[in-house]
């Protein structure tokens, strides 16, 4: 398959005029939205092309959050980071490709008619950066994209599954809207970090996460934060969190 962006006159009509359009999105009206899109110009097949996706639908999130990650993340790790901020891939997909995945993902904001939630997953609603970890598809790739460890053969997910496992979509605004998010070496250092802590008994919270990028944000004020490693960049955090929340080793309630 290949993907199919939006047209820049499909994706300005669908935002200008969801007022009209929301309708079809309350009543999942796929013979709408097939029909919209058979319209010469709302499509542009691109030349990416990808594996048709199986998403997971558990109705518990914290475990579908997880695999749809990697679901995502496998099925488009070639797309370039440039490819990876547009709107216009990202909506196409949510519209056409993987609809189904948008209506089983927000399915209580559509029956509530949660029409600020259904656009922001949808559409790109919150500037670019921020976007990229609010839409409900674009979300999936980029914490695949910054939490991946390729040098982990036996697990490449190990920092994924751990980020997911609590808290996914406030820790994908808290986290990742930093100033920092283009470097996975930087965000991948924090999570090792915080595994680390977590494995030695300390119950993580959004308070380690929010810490750990507030702290980094303001290094960067005296430090150029792309020339570190990610072993600095671990050794930097958990020193900061176990000062901050006095968590000594003798203090935590079991030591890895």
């Amino acid at each position: 398959m290949k993907i199919k962006f939006l047209s820049e006159e499909a994706l300005q009509d669908l935002r200008a005029n969801f007022e009209t359009y929301k309708t079809h999105y309350y009543k999942k009206d796929d013979a709408w939205f097939d029909a919209y899109f058979q319209k010469e110009g709302h499509l542009i097949e691109s030349k990416i092309e990808f594996e048709k996706t199986v998403f997971n639908n558990d109705e518990n999130y914290m475990v579908s959050d997880y695999e749809n990650v990697k679901v995502i993340y496998e099925s488009l790790k070639h797309l370039t980071v440039a490819q990876a901020t547009q709107e216009r891939l990202w909506s196409g997909l949510a519209h056409v490709q993987m609809r189904d995945y948008i209506y089983y993902r927000i399915a209580n904001d559509i029956e509530k008619k949660n029409d600020k939630r259904i656009q922001s997953a949808i559409f790109f609603t919150n500037g670019a950066k921020r976007s990229l970890f609010v839409h409900a598809l674009a979300r999936l790739w980029w914490v695949g994209y910054m939490t991946y460890d390729e040098f982990n053969k036996e697990n490449p997910y190990w920092l994924t599954e751990f980020f997911c496992s609590a808290d996914f979509s406030a820790r994908c605004v808290v986290f990742f809207s930093s100033n920092f998010t283009s470097n996975p070496a930087i965000t991948k250092g924090i999570l090792r970090a915080l595994v680390e802590l977590r494995d030695e008994g300390v119950d993580i919270k959004r308070a380690h996460f929010v810490e750990s990028t507030k702290y980094l944000n303001i290094s960067g004020g005296a430090m150029v934060l792309d020339l570190l490693e990610e072993d600095e960049v671990k050794e930097m955090i958990e020193k900061r969190v176990r000062k901050v929340f006095g968590l000594e080793l003798q203090n935590v309630t079991s030591v890895k």
